[in-house]
């Protein structure tokens, strides 16, 4: 619906599930759209008018012409540099593709990871995100959060029935909708950065484990400090280590987890409650994507 400068594609990814394409065409809003077809309504009305006024004088109106051709000209340069800019990726999607956040039926601590226990933090990084899908005036997309991301998981990928301890955050000014003045509104009106500059998961534990491909997949519990309150969510996700092959395409070394995570948050049990009338939905899915690095025993 909005005019994007830089349109954000999600592609598929061998390591990350998706990634964000490298590919930004312009990409024209409806707004944009208008204004357009507005200048050449103006521009026909403008025309008839030269024509009379010719017509009546008998003299040619070059000075009424030469904007008349300057302001066809200004119109055309939005949609030929969209054009020129290229189309969607390949099985590329608008909007990063979000699991359901169900907790999947597991029972007890079934598999873990190949990988030294220890810290882990987290990696600055493309396939290092949070991302939640946001429904509202009859629009769904992403706000997406990649700037000053950090933190730190500690334990025993081998045995996740051990004590362990996660906290991760992000800076709340990072948001990005995609639309510049969308972005800025959500920092301002709706995250208040200002006043709460991050916003902070912590995982207490795991639940449950079962094995998935070459990882394993995990229900866990932890909070969600966001605008100012505290929130219990309930996690699922998967784990998985990265072999040589998957190290050399992310362009990373040492002992890396990629870790891919979802929960959702009820809007009305949120400091968001007061503007719940803005959204479309009830529940605002979340999708966490961490690289972390093994940094000590």
């Amino acid at each position: 619906m909005y005019t994007a400068v830089e349109k954000r594609f999600y592609v598929p990814d061998p390591d990350l599930g998706w990634r964000v394409s490298g590919v930004h065409p312009v990409w024209l809003g409806l707004e944009l759209c208008a204004v357009v077809a507005a200048i050449a309504v103006a521009l026909a009305i403008g025309g008839w008018v030269i024509w009379r006024r010719e017509s009546k004088h008998g003299v040619q109106s070059t000075g009424l012409r030469a904007i008349a051709w300057m302001l066809g000209a200004v119109s055309a340069v939005a949609p030929i540099a969209a054009y020129a800019s290229g189309s969607r990726p390949d099985g590329a999607r608008d909007a990063l593709p979000i699991e359901s956040s169900n907790i999947p039926v597991m029972n007890g601590i079934a598999g873990g990871v190949d990988a030294p226990a220890g810290r882990y933090e987290v990696v600055p990084h493309d396939g290092t995100s949070i991302t939640a899908r946001l429904s509202a005036g009859g629009e769904s997309f992403d706000a997406r959060f990649i700037g000053d991301i950090r933190g730190f998981w500690d334990g025993n990928p081998h045995a996740l029935d051990e004590p362990m301890s996660a906290d991760i955050s992000v800076a709340a000014a990072s948001v990005d909708t995609g639309v510049r003045g969308r972005s800025k509104h959500a920092r301002t009106g709706y995250l208040k950065a200002d006043t709460y500059p991050r916003i902070e998961v912590r995982l207490d534990r795991v639940l449950a484990t079962q094995p998935a491909g070459d990882g394993v997949a995990f229900s866990a519990r932890g909070t969600l400090t966001l605008i100012g309150r505290t929130h219990a969510i309930a996690i699922a996700g998967t784990l998985k280590p990265a072999d040589a092959a998957a190290l050399a395409r992310l362009g990373l070394t040492g002992s890396i987890l990629l870790v891919k995570a979802t929960f959702s948050i009820a809007i009305r049990d949120t400091a968001l409650a007061a503007n719940a009338k803005d959204f479309d939905g009830d529940d605002i899915p979340i999708s966490v994507s961490l690289v972390l690095r093994h940094t000590g025993g």
